[in-house]
């Protein structure tokens, strides 16, 4: 009876514990509001693609090209961070792509690029009037919108994971929208132009 009635408060310590103790950062995923995600990478970045990838080959492309530029945003960081910030390097930048949302914009138009006179995908700028964009981030959630085509993409990510470094530490002192700011692009399996700079992008 007594080793029943010790089990039984035992396990209502460890419940209580279990309540106490918050979660890993990593279980959760908050959402922008109005953010609807329909495709989720297979790094586990949640994206919302307004049905602009009518197959699932498509799909399944647009998924790995995102993938294709996480995976060159975390090796840019791993270049810049030092080797001693193991809390960056084997918590916060693993867990990154579970929190970030990405929306593919449904607004855009084709425009002429300004400096290579190249037809792109393009939508209207919050911050300037008359202007277009490719990609945008926000400061007040881990989100981007970005063109089908993805331009712009690698250079927003990495200022979101800049982002993200900085809230939850206050040891950040790179600032990778800037030092990660060259990335590669990278090109569907597929042709997905007009892009201003598709031809130019990696296979």
């Amino acid at each position: 009876m007594l080793n029943i009635r010790a089990f039984v408060i035992s396990l209502a310590i460890a419940t209580f514990a279990a309540i106490l103790i918050p979660r890993p950062s990593y279980a959760q995923y908050l959402s922008p509001n109005g953010f609807k995600a329909d495709l989720i990478t297979p790094a586990g970045i949640h994206v919302q693609t307004n049905g602009q990838y009518k197959s699932e080959a498509t799909k399944k492309s647009a998924a790995a090209a995102i993938d294709r530029y996480w995976d060159e945003v975390h090796r840019c960081a791993d270049g810049v961070i030092s080797p001693d910030e193991r809390t960056f390097r084997e918590k916060l930048i693993p867990e990154f792509p579970r929190h970030l949302s990405i929306e593919i914009a449904n607004d855009w138009k084709i425009i002429v690029g300004p400096e290579s006179h190249r037809k792109l995908q393009a939508f209207a700028s919050d911050l300037r009037p008359g202007a277009f964009v490719t990609a945008r981030r926000e400061e007040e959630a881990l989100y981007i919108k970005v063109v089908p085509e993805l331009n712009g993409l690698g250079r927003q990510m990495a200022g979101e994971l800049n982002l993200w470094l900085a809230g939850n530490t206050s040891a950040m002192a790179s600032d990778l929208s800037n030092e990660c700011s060259n990335l590669a692009c990278y090109r569907f399996d597929y042709d997905n132009a007009p892009s201003e700079a598709w031809q130019d992008c990696t296979e």
